[in-house]
């Protein structure tokens, strides 16, 4: 736009950060550091910070102070330099910041993975080079080294629902924190993709073929295996309960249980029968499942505890969106 003198004043849309201006670069409103802000800043300045999530480690870098001492964002890689990574823009707080993520699974551009006792930790090295578009370098190349660490034990449940509901549980490591999903759904047939919705009725016998998956991306390490499924008429299941699964096979005198797949990917199905039991209004069902290294030589010891609940509405039972009918 123009002031009443005619002299044009640039609008960046979005607005610019905390620390940018807007400026008029060729007849274009464009976003610019502050220069000024960062006069007395020192290297050790660019400190990157780290957010670990199930699909994601992500690097984030105050952009303003790269630019300040000439380093080059779009040149950052990981450890294994043939690895082809990007990098985005994007407002952290009230600061510009350059992004770079890492795909936490063994191996993945250079990913070093440790696991130990009931965690498992992702590690690389992210390289930022000096600009060098003047054709003079005046800095050195910067090298951090980033983790993310990730809690393999979690609590998650699902009680009645329209659709699977998943939950989260965060672990901390040195660099940030790390989250794993972890999903439980009851379906109608055997191809495991249509779920039980409200208008479905089932009487009691009729197969449910239930679903537990997780987020976790790294199924080139992990699978994921149930240990032990138990339905119980309460929240606790010491007080009545029949065990569907046992030491991850299926107790088939129960509930004429078939496990489907259960310890060789990132998902456990099995099939049930409809049940209810007698004189009681709602049926809950545990499954204690774990995180497994595919290593054989690994012990699996880490614990996921899901649940479903089943409630009776208006005469009817519901299990995870589903109908079952009494």
């Amino acid at each position: 736009m123009y002031d009443g003198m005619y002299i044009y004043v640039p609008q960046c849309d979005p607005a610019c950060a905390d620390n940018e201006l807007c400026r008029n670069i060729a007849g274009y409103a464009e976003c610019k550091c502050q220069k000024n802000i960062y006069l007395n800043a020192s290297r050790s300045d660019i400190v990157p910070t780290v957010q670990c999530e199930a699909s994601a480690m992500t690097v984030s870098l105050n952009k303003c102070l790269l630019e300040r001492f000439n380093y080059s964002f779009t040149q950052m890689h990981f450890e294994d330099t043939n690895c082809t990574v990007t990098t985005s823009l994007k407002l952290e707080g009230n600061e510009r910041v350059v992004q770079i993520k890492a795909i936490p699974r063994a191996g993945w551009c250079g990913n070093e993975m440790v696991i130990y006792d009931k965690t498992v930790t992702y590690s690389n090295v992210l390289y930022i080079p000096p600009d060098d578009v003047s054709g003079i370098i005046i800095s050195s190349s910067l090298r951090f080294n980033f983790s993310c660490t990730y809690n393999l034990t979690m609590q998650t449940s699902l009680l009645t629902t329209l659709h699977p509901l998943p939950s989260n549980v965060t672990g901390q490591s040195e660099d940030g924190s790390g989250s794993i999903t972890a999903t439980m759904a009851a379906f109608k047939s055997s191809s495991f993709n249509d779920s039980l919705t409200e208008d479905d009725t089932l009487t009691v016998g009729t197969p449910v073929y239930i679903g537990i998956s997780t987020a976790f991306p790294d199924g080139d390490t992990f699978t994921l295996r149930a240990e032990r499924c138990v339905a119980s008429p309460s929240l606790h299941p010491g007080d009545l309960s029949v065990e569907l699964i046992s030491s991850g096979c299926a107790v088939t005198q129960a509930m004429n249980v078939q496990v489907v797949e259960n310890g060789q990917s990132l998902q456990v199905m099995f099939e049930i029968e409809t049940f209810i039991f007698k004189g009681q209004p709602d049926v809950y069902m545990w499954c204690d499942v774990s995180l497994c290294p595919k290593d054989p030589s690994t012990t699996c010891q880490v614990k996921l505890e899901t649940l479903l609940q089943i409630q009776r509405v208006q005469g009817f039972f519901h299990c995870s969106a589903g109908i079952w009918e009494k």
